[in-house]
C-alpha cells in the first residue's frame, strides 16, 4: 500500500485539478454567454432607436415635401387664375382704351424731351 500511495495522491491531485478547471471554465463560459446576450440586447435596443429616429426623419421629410408640393400647386393655381383674369380684362374695350391712352401719353412726354 505504501508503494501505491504516491500514485493515489497524484491521481487525486490530478482529479481535483481537472474538476476545478472544469468548474472554472463552466462558470467563465456562463459569464461570457451572459455578457454576449446583454451586449446583443443593447445592440438591438440601439438599432431600434436608430430605426425609429430614421423613420421619424423620413416622416418629417415626407411631410415637408408634401407641404412644398401643396404650396407649389397653390401658387400655380393662383398664377393661372391671375393670368386668366388679366387676359380677360385685357380683352375688354375699356382696358384697350386705357392702354392706348397710356401709350399716347408716354409718346407725348418723350416727344417733349
Amino acid at each position: 500500500m505504501n508503494e501505491a500511495l504516491p500514485y493515489i495522491v497524484s491521481i487525486l491531485c490530478a482529479m481535483i485539478a481537472g474538476f476545478s478547471s472544469y468548474a472554472i471554465a463552466r462558470k467563465k463560459g456562463k459569464d461570457d454567454i451572459q455578457t454576449l446576450v446583454k451586449n446583443h440586447e443593447l445592440e438591438i435596443v440601439k438599432e431600434r432607436e436608430k430605426f425609429n429616429h430614421e423613420k421619424e426623419k423620413m416622416e418629417i421629410d415626407h411631410k415637408h415635401q408634401m407641404e412644398l408640393l401643396q404650396k407649389k400647386n397653390e401658387n400655380e393655381i393662383g398664377a393661372g387664375l391671375f393670368n386668366g383674369l388679366i387676359v380677360e380684362t385685357m380683352k375688354t374695350p375699356e382696358m384697350k382704351e386705357q392702354i392706348s391712352e397710356a401709350i399716347r401719353n408716354y409718346q407725348f412726354r418723350n416727344q417733349k424731351n
